[in-house]
């Protein structure tokens, strides 16, 4: 719980606020701040103050701090650059708190010129931060709140003291130790134990779906190892058609021949269109297909099953729960930051951002998202792929680095392309793709054309359910 209006008072009565000097001001958070006094007599101490969590309140900070110490948002660049440029030098003259209430006020003296700061350890919306010049006009505040009135330039007005009960808001029970010093062991460790159930709450959250991903991933390829496995049929027919090529005179739909490991009658379907040379090809091209596809997907199972079991074992060292309570946060913290900087990319990120497996997508729906996608959000490696011959996306597949693109990364993204172009109709298209690097923008050509060279084909008929994984899990990134 936040401290009451009589703690704050026994709290400020063991600070050496008078004739103190501000020296550096550091924002933690959204939510709190450190002020780095001198006093001629105390020497130098540091007031840490919280504001609009359940653990509000200030003390004098004698350990360190497990928080940002950087502070990097716009928001705490405002205000953090005020206080230096305004507060920082100055010396407090005055300490006040109304009777009955949670605010204090201290008088800061700046070479002649006279700041109020205003710190109020009020509950939800009421916690601010101000700053008032000698005739209370705000300067600046940590929250700005125009609902309020609490914003640059507005008239800040002290409450009216109040009258309250002797027996009102009672001090709760003391230990051996200082007031300060008491409440920074109590907060601390109640925030410690907070942060970490968060913490611990966000890493189990990212373990379910990472797992959850690669789960995927493995059950696809192990989907397309069973769909190829056969890839043998194809050549038999190819034998068996090569050593009845005479039974093929004549343009035919099928064609009866024996099979001289069964003895038993094969029917082996004809395009009549072909010749007989060319529907014998056909079959060799079709085993050639198929095996390919099945050793690769065979490779990528083995892939797949190794990164699920090492990020499995990655999750469980991480989340042993033997580990120092400060040791997880500290390895939580470095565990979501880097999801964060990942996150913040994906954002930045015109049109859509999409996993497949260990490889990111890029997919731009329109002229507009291409162009801003090839300009700034793709290097030389990256592959890009389009529909031939219909206008559409792009779609780029992130280079990782000592990974080659498995084929059911590009049937991802060519079912992408397909369904943001003009041939999402006809629900089946020819695309072809390249590495970026092998793009040239066409001279005087609309936004975002470019002429591709060293491409590879690729046919894909348009797959609803692989669809619906990838939109499903983009909508719930």
């Amino acid at each position: 719980m936040s401290l009451n209006w009589r703690e704050i008072a026994l709290i400020l009565d063991e600070l050496p606020l008078l004739g103190s000097s501000l020296q550096q001001t550091l924002q933690h958070d959204f939510h709190s701040l450190s002020w780095q006094f001198y006093h001629p007599q105390a020497g130098r101490w540091i007031l840490y103050t919280e504001f609009g969590t359940p653990f509000s309140r200030l003390h004098m900070l004698t350990e360190s701090l497990q928080v940002n110490q950087r502070g990097k948002t716009a928001k705490l660049q405002r205000f953090i650059q005020f206080c230096r440029a305004n507060l920082e030098g100055s010396k407090v003259v005055g300490v006040k708190q109304a009777t009955g209430d949670r605010l204090v006020q201290l008088t800061l003296d700046n070479h002649g010129r006279l700041l109020h700061l205003i710190l109020r350890f009020y509950s939800g919306p009421g916690a601010n931060v101000i700053v008032t010049d000698n005739d209370h006009t705000i300067l600046d505040l940590l929250y700005r709140r125009p609902g309020r009135g609490e914003q640059s330039s507005g008239t800040f007005t002290l409450p009216e003291e109040q009258e309250v009960r002797e027996d009102s808001f009672p001090i709760r029970q003391r230990t051996e130790l200082s007031f300060n010093r008491q409440i920074e062991q109590e907060y601390g460790n109640q925030s410690n134990l907070l942060t970490y159930e968060q913490l611990l709450a966000k890493v189990e959250a990212k373990r379910d779906r990472v797992l959850k991903t690669l789960g995927s991933t493995l059950a696809s390829q192990m989907r397309t190892l069973k769909a190829h496995e056969g890839y043998e049929l194809w050549r038999k027919k190819a034998d068996l058609l090569s050593a009845n090529q005479h039974l093929l005179d004549g343009r035919k739909a099928s064609v009866e021949v024996e099979d001289w490991e069964t003895q038993t009658l094969l029917t082996i379907e004809l395009d009549e269109k072909l010749k007989a040379r060319e529907n014998i090809l056909l079959y060799y091209e079709k085993y050639q297909k198929a095996k390919g596809t099945y050793e690769n997907a065979l490779g990528e199972v083995e892939k797949a099953r190794e990164a699920l079991l090492r990020e499995q074992l990655r999750f469980e060292h991480l989340l042993d729960p033997n580990l120092e309570k400060d040791e997880a946060i500290r390895a939580f913290r470095k565990e979501l930051a880097d999801t964060a900087s990942q996150t913040s990319a994906q954002q930045k990120s015109p049109g859509l951002v999409i996993q497949s497996g260990q490889f990111t997508l890029l997919v731009g729906r329109n002229a507009k998202e291409n162009d801003e996608l090839l300009r700034h959000h793709v290097r030389g490696n990256d592959y890009w792929m389009h529909t031939r011959d219909f206008p559409g996306g792009y779609v780029f597949i992130k280079f990782v680095k000592n990974k080659s693109v498995p084929l059911d990364v590009l049937l991802d993204a060519a079912n992408l392309a397909l369904v943001f172009s003009k041939a999402k109709s006809q629900g089946k298209a020819d695309l072809y793709y390249t590495q970026v690097k092998h793009l040239r923008r066409a001279k005087g050509g609309k936004t975002g054309l470019v002429l591709p060279t060293q491409e590879k084909n690729l046919s894909v008929v348009l797959d609803e359910s692989r669809l619906a994984r990838l939109l499903l899990e983009d909508e719930h990134a």
